[in-house]
């Protein structure tokens, strides 16, 4: 669902931005006075920049053993997920689309349940079977140096491929396409499902405090390092008229995930007017409004990645109405403002854990 060519990190991740470098280890004391080791690496796959710091009395030997095995299952979800990769299992089923059913892994099924979830109860803001949709657009920028967008013709092809109710995972994780032509892309999904899946593997290997940055998509577990146990990560949020680094917001998060879809830094230009990377599958256009980003808070990474995708085609009065369906998700909606500054506005929620960083 999302042109990966241009990806760029949404979220600046600034509390603990410091410690972020391949490698690094450090030492310090946690509330209580016992000694605490960092880890922290990076590294680039689902064509983004992966980044993972763990905080544990765990010996820093071992801390590596564990980073080894996050990036471990990330390469591995990558291999699975990706539309790129032509041996992943969703090529594979692209492939086969309108042929045959495929076998896939128990993670890929898991994935592409959630997806077709998700869009059922969007109405289709979000599905998965826009592969023919962001294709055609992504073929233009691509192959034609002037730069051209898709007629009402081809646009019209590619809906009649997309619709989540012609996918089907059977229980012996089988996935079929009905049409010939039709495309799984779990773009809007992937990096939020792999980031679950670190989450729940450095919890199971005992990490105490963790902060998974998986090209914008965040998860942190525990409390923040060197402060008193309860305490909240802060994690911030872009300004989107603004440098990379200078933050609209920042948002307290404890154990959760943050995750934000936005308009202002992937697109395409053609004619000389922008177009963004995030489609609407119900039109097969780029989404076209005031609203410029839309941040979700919630426990499951993988249902916010998708839902962020989502609320950015129905807009804000829409997706509120929507989360009423969705309970323990929050969200932030940044539009556009009648002056110089975007509005910001959140859900009941979590209005108490935002603070405003915007300078004037």
């Amino acid at each position: 669902m999302i042109d990966k060519k241009r990806t760029r990190m949404t979220f600046c991740v600034f509390f603990f931005s410091a410690l972020i470098i391949t490698g690094l280890a450090m030492l310090y004391k946690d509330a209580k006075g016992a000694s605490m080791n960092t880890r922290s690496r990076e590294s680039l796959a689902m064509d983004t920049i992966m980044r993972i710091s763990i905080h544990s009395a765990k010996a820093p030997e071992e801390l590596d053993m564990i980073l080894d095995g996050a990036f471990g299952i990330i390469a591995d979800l990558d291999g699975h997920l990706s539309m790129h990769m032509t041996s992943s299992d969703i090529s594979l089923v692209n492939a086969n689309a309108g042929q045959s059913p495929v076998l896939v892994s128990k993670e890929t099924a898991s994935a592409v349940r959630t997806s077709l979830a998700i869009a059922q109860r969007t109405g289709g803001a979000f599905d998965p079977t826009i592969g023919p949709v962001s294709d055609i657009w992504k073929t233009r920028s691509v192959e034609n140096p002037r730069g051209e967008v898709p007629d009402d013709a081809e646009i019209r092809e590619a809906l009649s491929l997309v619709g989540a109710s012609m996918a089907h995972v059977s229980a012996d994780n089988r996935i079929y396409l009905e049409k010939q032509g039709m495309k799984l892309d779990l773009g809007g999904i992937a990096k939020g499902y792999a980031s679950g899946a670190v989450r729940d593997f450095l919890i199971s290997a005992g990490v105490e405090s963790a902060l998974i940055d998986l090209g914008g998509n965040v998860v942190v577990i525990g409390t923040a390092p060197g402060r008193a146990k309860g305490d909240p990560w802060r994690i911030g949020i872009q300004h989107p008229y603004r440098p990379r680094g200078e933050i609209i917001c920042s948002i307290a998060a404890n154990g959760t995930s943050v995750i934000t879809a936005g308009v202002y830094e992937r697109y395409v230009e053609i004619g000389g007017k922008k177009y963004t990377h995030i489609f609407d599958p119900r039109t097969g256009h780029p989404v076209d409004g005031d609203l410029i980003s839309v941040t979700i808070v919630a426990e499951d990474p993988a249902a916010g990645d998708a839902l962020s995708t989502a609320f950015m085609a129905i807009g804000v009065e829409k997706s509120k109405k929507l989360l009423d369906s969705f309970p323990g998700v929050e969200a932030i909606f940044i539009t556009k403002g009648q002056g110089a500054e975007p509005d910001v506005t959140a859900t009941e929620g979590i209005k108490g854990l935002i603070k405003n960083e915007a300078k004037g």
